[in-house]
């Protein structure tokens, strides 16, 4: 609808070589859970932060060994430092389940909700947000980054300005409009895909992973 947005995701190949992809701020997520899957955490666990530690010195992974090393900071102690297998546990309990990231969704500068995916854009079914009216909204990693910022304005979230001269319908099995969505907005380099849709009085955000894609306008 003419509104400004810009997009600060990107996706990289993950430093195995594997065909998985993952974000370079957060690279040390999925080190850290392969190792304590390992038959012996422990050992997996010192070769993970080794690692790390050398991965962290290219400039591609510097944010990332930046936040490591604040996770690091805020949950190990002297006794962790010398239990690796306790202390990768702790890190991943930081950020949440473990392989699982959250991410907020803001209107204006206050919170209207929230959702989660899995470090390699496996998503969690799909979440919506309801009561979105006119603002300038942002989408946030709980890690601070942000993925998307925008506006959108009544012809976004309200159906007589998006649909003028179209019936209202709503849809049986959710009572939430039905119809197609008036923006979408890809997250991750279309990882994750925001449909937004009109209603009456206010819009709603629907968030799911990036496997079908329908067409707004």
């Amino acid at each position: 609808m003419g509104a400004c947005e810009r997009s600060f995701a990107e996706r990289s190949t993950s430093p195995d070589g594997g065909g998985m992809t993952m974000r370079d701020d957060i690279f040390f997520i999925p080190i850290i859970a392969q190792a304590l899957q390992q038959p012996e955490p422990g050992q997996a666990m010192r070769e993970a932060f080794e690692r790390i530690r050398t991965m962290g010195k290219e400039s591609r992974y510097s944010q990332g060994y930046k936040q490591f090393l604040g996770f690091m900071n805020s949950v190990g102690n002297s006794q962790l430092r010398d239990e690796p297998e306790q202390l990768g546990a702790k890190i991943l309990e930081e950020l949440g389940r473990p392989g699982t990231i959250g991410a907020f969704v803001e209107r204006d500068g206050d919170r209207v909700g929230s959702f989660s995916f899995g470090e390699f854009g496996d998503f969690m079914g799909s979440q919506t947000i309801a009561d979105i009216t006119p603002g300038q909204y942002r989408i946030t990693l709980e890690t601070g980054r942000v993925l998307w910022e925008g506006s959108l304005d009544q012809q976004d979230v309200l159906w007589l300005k998006a649909w003028p001269g179209e019936s209202f319908k709503m849809a049986a099995d959710s009572g939430e409009p039905s119809g197609q969505p008036v923006r979408v907005i890809d997250l991750l380099d279309g990882t994750l895909i925001v449909r937004v849709y009109a209603g009456l009085e206010a819009g709603f955000m629907q968030i799911t992973s990036g496997t079908s894609k329908v067409g707004g306008r």
